[in-house]
C-alpha cells in the first residue's frame, strides 16, 4: 500500500481544515504524490547541503491529525527547506536530483534521479509560491 504524501501551501493554522478536507479540496495549492515523507524530505535537505535542517525534518511532530495512530497527519515543514527549494537554480536541479536519489532513504524507496528531478521541477515553483506568499509548506500524509 502506497503512503500518500502531499505538499500543501497554506497557513499552519489551516492544518485542521486540511485534515478535514484534503485531498478533495482545491482551496490550497499543492502537489499530490506518494512516498515523499519526512525521511525522504530529510534526504532532500541533505542533498541541498543542509544536515541540521535534515535532522529537524526527521524530528517533526504532526501539527494536526485525524487519528494519532492512523492519520492522516499534517506536518509544518521548516521554512528553511521552502527557501532552499525556492532558491535552487534550474541549472542545478539535475545535480541536486542525483545527490538526493543517492541518499539512503530515497534510494531504499526506489527514487531514481529522473523521479527526483521530476519532483524537484514540481516542488521548486511551489516552494517559490509559498516563499513569496510568506506561507509554509505543509506535508500531508495518509496511509
Amino acid at each position: 500500500m502506497a503512503v500518500l504524501t502531499d505538499i500543501v501551501i497554506a497557513s499552519a493554522n489551516d492544518a485542521p481544515a486540511i485534515i478535514a478536507e484534503w485531498p478533495g479540496s482545491k482551496m490550497w495549492p499543492g502537489l499530490q504524490t506518494t512516498g515523499l515523507d519526512g525521511l525522504v524530505l530529510a534526504d532532500l535537505a541533505e542533498a541541498l547541503g543542509q544536515v541540521n535542517l535534515a535532522r529537524s525534518i526527521e524530528n517533526l511532530d504532526p501539527s494536526a491529525f485525524a487519528d494519532e495512530a492512523n492519520g492522516p497527519w499534517v506536518y509544518v515543514l521548516p521554512n528553511e527547506l521552502r527557501d532552499h527549494l525556492a532558491s535552487i537554480d534550474v541549472s542545478d536541479l539535475g545535480k541536486v536530483a542525483q545527490v538526493w536519489a543517492d541518499k539512503e532513504e530515497a534510494s531504499a524507496r526506489g527514487l531514481t534521479a529522473q523521479d527526483a528531478q521530476r519532483l524537484l521541477l514540481e516542488i521548486q515553483p511551489l516552494a517559490a509560491v509559498a516563499r513569496d506568499g510568506q506561507k509554509p509548506m505543509l506535508l500531508w500524509i495518509s496511509m
